[in-house]
């Protein structure tokens, strides 16, 4: 291990291009070895195999380094074909096919979001049906078509030849692939105890035994493996079953090319069928079966997260509807005194009191806030109301605007409203929908460095209603939008740090809007100029009663400034 370690920080320190290069020469070294290796089974003129594993290697590298290793690939199949092709450009042209093959393979398969992990059912399917029997057609072709056209094969052993080359070619990715994946970290995949090593060592042993057995006799009993393999891919998941469905094809390979068993009284089609069968079922038995058993173990780990969730959700809620409940009345009495300490009904306060019993009337009134926030966060998790009245926009707007005014002339602020003269009915509740206009203003009012100037404007757009609120505030960072809508979020630049709060009046504010079928969104923002909120409203047009006009935007203006 520490070998390893070290080859690996070595590797690290290497400058990016030789990084590159290193890359590239230990994929073109491992696909020639491979080659050469397999070679050593050949059926069809000294270079067709009935297993290709450099097909593996291609590929796995293609989907783990990116398409850019496909010089290495190419220049190793070159060196591969060249003694063996019937002239070099006949070799150049079957390298290039085997370079084609592997990279349009992967390509598709991230198209289709594999993963390397090969831990759902979706990549499984996705390295047999596109990395190995629809990728390997391409070198299948490229390959028969040149040694037809350079006659080195007969026309009428074309389909012959052309079945074992995809034979080759899809079982090195059906085999090959998979075991090199199994080497790929995993998140959730503890590491292997000396007694489990132990465990997977004499099953992938019991494997090949029983798989050479049942290939020395003509019973056709080659599927008494499979019980092996399904209890390796149960057992130890992709790193136990790609490895022993790779001794399984090996063992069955062997014995095609030997003539032995099922394989003694069959031509070489038949005997290319047979095996490419047994192969198919192999990887569906192993890897297939490993990932689906990785994937329900996903999903009953996400259902214990997601019930854990749940749960802890359901007593935080109940925690605070029960402080914000314990609390106001506490609250109510300390609020009634200062109310009257402060009006004289106990008596003219000192005139060095009166300051203190202001900033405790406005710290109580905060505390009252944040209390009447907590509630409404508990019933927002909790059941969803039920909205059913059908409401006219432009009075919640005129009546948020009034609520704000007092604020706004403490400011020194304006608000500008246009409104047209048309009612713009929406279904919902009024006192809601007013939560989140004061909430939107109060923002507005709040994050500002200047003299706030605010504008709320209404339109009707493709069935809904759109309220929008502007204002000339410090702006919000594109990184933090989506984030201030979570609970107990707040803004965290200099700008906004001295302004009081909890960070829940986003949150509480689309959570409204979602009960209402709405979306709040902010829809532009710029630093140190200022914020626009949209609101968007299915519009009521259907529930709305007679002689209420549909949705319409004009550019009447109502103002409320401070004197």
């Amino acid at each position: 291990m520490r070998i390893v370690a070290g080859m690996a920080e070595a590797f690290r320190r290497l400058p990016g291009p030789a990084r590159e290069l290193l890359k590239l020469a230990v994929v073109a070294l491992a696909y020639y070895i491979a080659a050469r290796l397999s070679l050593q089974l050949a059926l069809v003129r000294g270079q067709v195999t009935p297993v290709w594993p450099p097909t593996g290697i291609a590929l796995v590298s293609m989907l783990v380094l990116g398409p850019r290793v496909w010089p290495a690939v190419t220049v190793a199949a070159f060196a591969v074909n060249l003694p063996l092709g019937p002239n070099p450009l006949g070799a150049g042209v079957i390298a290039l096919g085997n370079t084609l093959a592997p990279l349009s393979a992967a390509y598709l398969m991230r198209a289709t979001g594999f993963r390397p992990e090969l831990d759902r059912l979706r990549d499984a399917a996705s390295i047999i049906i596109i990395g190995a029997l629809a990728g390997m057609a391409v070198s299948a072709s490229v390959g028969s078509l040149v040694l037809l056209l350079s006659g080195s094969v007969p026309a009428g052993n074309f389909a012959q030849t052309w079945a074992v080359w995809w034979t080759g070619d899809a079982m090195g990715v059906l085999l090959v692939a998979p075991f090199l994946l199994s080497f790929w970290p995993r998140a959730q995949a503890a590491p292997l105890t000396l007694r489990r090593s132990a465990e997977l060592v004499a099953l992938l042993v019991a494997v090949g035994i029983v798989t050479f057995i049942v290939f020395q006799n003509r019973l056709r009993l080659e599927y008494v493996v499979f019980p092996l393999i399904m209890l390796a891919a149960f057992r130890f998941r992709l790193r136990g079953a790609a490895p022993a469905a790779l001794i399984a094809s090996g063992v069955a390979v062997t014995a095609a090319v030997t003539g032995n068993g099922p394989f003694a009284t069959e031509n070489l089609l038949q005997k290319m069928i047979t095996l490419q069968v047994f192969n198919v079922f192999v990887a569906l038995t192993s890897f297939v079966l490993a990932s689906y058993v990785d994937t329900r173990e996903r999903q009953e780990r996400l259902s214990r997260l997601y019930l854990a969730s749940r749960l802890s959700n359901e007593v935080k809620n109940e925690f605070l509807g029960m402080a914000a409940h314990e609390l106001r009345g506490p609250l109510t009495v300390i609020a009634g005194y200062l109310s009257m300490l402060s009006g004289g009904a106990l008596g003219g306060p000192p005139a060095k009191w009166r300051e203190p019993l202001g900033v405790l009337s406005i710290k109580t009134a905060e505390l009252n806030q944040i209390m009447d926030d907590l509630l409404e966060v508990s019933r927002l998790e909790g059941e969803p109301s039920r909205i059913h009245d059908t409401i006219d926009l432009r009075t919640v707007i005129r009546e948020g605007v009034e609520r704000a005014r007092p604020r706004v002339a403490l400011a020194r602020g304006k608000i500008e409203v246009e409104l047209g003269p048309q009612a713009l009915p929406v279904l919902g509740d009024a006192s809601q929908m007013g939560r989140i206009l004061d909430n939107l203003i109060n923002n507005g009012l709040s994050y500002t460095s200047k003299a706030p100037h605010l504008l709320v404007t209404t339109s009707g757009e493709g069935g809904r209603v759109v309220l929008r609120v502007s204002d000339n505030g410090v702006g919000i960072a594109s990184g933090d939008r989506e984030r201030l809508f979570e609970p107990f979020r707040r803004g965290v630049s200099p700008a906004t740090e001295h302004v009081p709060g909890t960070g829940l009046g986003l949150y509480i504010a689309r959570k409204l809007a979602e009960e209402h079928g709405a979306t709040l969104v902010i829809e532009k923002s710029v630093i140190g100029e200022g914020s626009t909120f949209a609101l968007s409203i299915p519009a009521a047009a259907a529930s709305t009663p007679a002689g209420v006009p549909a949705p319409e935007s004009t550019g009447n203006r109502l103002g409320v400034q401070a004197e």
